[in-house]
C-alpha cells in the first residue's frame, strides 16, 4: 500500500495533463475550421503532429531511462502553455504546419515518462490495478477538459480557451518540479554492452511484445477517428453546438474514468487478453454504429458507448508491455509503444479526409471500425499461434 499511496502525489499532474489535452480536443478542430481550412487542411494539421510525435517519442523514452523522469513531464507541460496560445495569433496562422509540429517535439515527451514512472513504482501484482488508475486519473482530468474548453469557446472566445490550457499546463509543470518524496531512484542501466543488445533484441523478439507494437497503430486509428473528425461532424453534420459537443466529450470521460480501473482489476484475476479483446469487439461494434447517426441523441450515445469500450484497451496494452520488458528498458519500450500510436495517428488522416470528402463524412467511422476489427483478429491469431 505504501507504493500505492507514492503515486498519488502524481496524480495531480496526471489530471492536469488529462484535463489541458481534453480541454484541446473540442476546441482545436472547430477552431481551425472557422478560421476556413478545408478538411483535407485539417487532416493535414493532424497528420503534422503525428509525424512529429511519431519521429521523437522513442527517443524521449530512450533518454528517460537515463534520466530523472519528472524532468520529461515539466519540459513537456512547459512546451505546451508557451505554443498552444500561439495560435490565437492570426498572423502566424501560416506557420500553424510548423507549430503542429514544434507541439508535438515537445508535448510527446510526457508520456513516456509517466507510464515509466506508473510501472516503476508499483506494487507487485498491482500493475494492471496501478495502469488502470492511472489511465483512469488522466480520464478524469478529461472529464473537466472538453467540457471548460468547449464552454469558455462558446461564451467568449476560442483564444481564451488556448489560455486556460497554457494555465492547466503551468500549474502541471510547477508541481512535477516541486515534488520531491515519493519517487523511486531511476531503475538503472545493464551495463555491458551484451545487456543492453540483449534487452533491446527482448523488446521485438517475444511474439507478444511485437503484438503489443502493432496493436497500437489500430487502436489510435479508432481514437484519431474520434477525437479529430467526431467534433467537426458533430458540428458540421448533424447541428451540436461547441457547448454540446464538448459536453459529449466530458460524459465520454466520465465513464471511461469509472470503467478503467474496473477493467484493469478484473484483468489482474481474468487474464489481460479477454479483456482487450472484449474491448476492441465492442470498441469497433460502437464505430459501425456511428455510421448510421444522424440525431444529437444517436451521437452521444455512440460515442459514450465507443469510450466504455475503448477506454480499457490502452492501459491493459500497457500493463502486458510492463510485464514483458526488462525492467531497466522500461521508458524505452513505452516510447517504443507510444510511437506505433503515433504511426496510427499518422496513418489515418489521409484515409479520413478522403473518405469525408470523396463519399460522405460518416463513411470515416465505417473505415475505423474495419481497423478496429482488424486488431480483434491479430490479437486472436496470435492467440492460437501461442497455443
Amino acid at each position: 500500500m505504501s507504493e500505492m499511496r507514492s503515486l498519488f502525489p502524481f496524480y495531480l499532474v496526471i489530471f492536469l495533463w488529462g484535463a489541458s489535452a481534453g480541454l484541446l480536443t473540442p476546441v482545436f478542430p472547430l477552431y481551425i475550421r472557422s478560421l476556413g481550412f478545408s478538411i483535407q487542411d485539417w487532416g493535414t494539421l493532424v497528420m503534422v503532429y503525428a509525424v512529429s510525435t511519431f519521429l521523437f517519442e522513442w527517443a524521449w523514452g530512450v533518454l528517460s531511462d537515463r534520466f530523472d523522469r519528472r524532468l520529461f513531464v515539466a519540459l513537456g507541460l512547459l512546451s505546451g502553455s508557451v505554443l498552444v496560445p500561439l495560435y490565437a495569433v492570426k498572423a502566424l496562422i501560416p506557420f500553424f504546419y510548423v507549430l503542429q509540429f514544434l507541439r508535438g517535439v515537445f508535448f510527446i515527451m510526457i508520456g513516456p515518462a509517466v507510464k515509466a514512472l506508473v510501472s516503476d513504482m508499483s506494487a507487485s501484482g498491482r500493475l494492471g490495478l496501478s495502469m488502470g488508475l492511472y489511465s483512469a486519473t488522466r480520464t478524469l482530468g478529461g472529464v473537466l477538459g472538453p467540457f471548460l474548453g468547449s464552454y469558455v469557446a462558446e461564451f467568449w472566445s476560442y483564444e481564451y480557451a488556448f489560455y486556460f490550457y497554457s494555465a492547466l499546463s503551468l500549474v502541471g509543470a510547477a508541481i512535477t518540479v516541486k515534488i520531491k518524496t515519493g519517487m523511486r531512484a531511476q531503475i538503472p542501466v545493464e551495463k555491458g554492452s551484451l545487456g543492453s543488445v540483449q534487452g533491446w533484441r527482448s523488446l521485438f523478439t517475444q511474439g507478444q511484445a511485437v503484438l503489443l507494437f502493432v496493436l497500437p497503430v489500430i487502436i489510435f486509428m479508432g481514437h484519431t477517428a474520434i477525437n479529430s473528425y467526431l467534433p467537426v461532424y458533430a458540428l458540421e453534420r448533424v447541428g451540436m453546438s461547441t457547448l454540446e459537443v464538448g459536453t459529449v466529450f466530458s460524459i465520454m470521460n466520465l465513464l471511461g474514468f469509472l470503467t478503467t480501473p474496473l477493467f484493469g482489476w478484473a484483468s489482474d484475476r481474468l487474464g489481460r487478453r479477454p479483456v482487450v479483446l472484449l474491448g476492441f469487439s465492442s470498441s469497433a461494434v460502437m464505430l459501425f454504429s456511428l455510421f448510421f447517426v444522424r440525431t444529437r441523441l444517436h451521437v452521444t450515445l455512440a460515442s459514450i458507448g465507443f469510450a466504455v469500450c475503448f477506454s480499457p484497451i490502452t492501459p491493459l496494452l500497457l500493463t502486458m508491455l510492463a510485464e514483458s520488458s526488462p525492467r531497466w528498458l522500461l521508458g524505452t519500450a513505452m516510447g517504443i509503444y507510444s510511437t506505433f500510436e503515433n504511426l496510427g495517428t499518422v496513418i489515418a488522416p489521409p484515409i479520413y479526409s478522403a473518405a469525408w470528402s470523396a463519399y460522405a463524412p460518416e463513411t470515416l467511422f465505417l473505415f475505423g471500425a474495419l481497423v478496429q476489427a482488424m486488431g480483434m483478429l491479430l490479437l486472436l491469431s496470435n492467440r492460437r499461434r501461442r497455443r
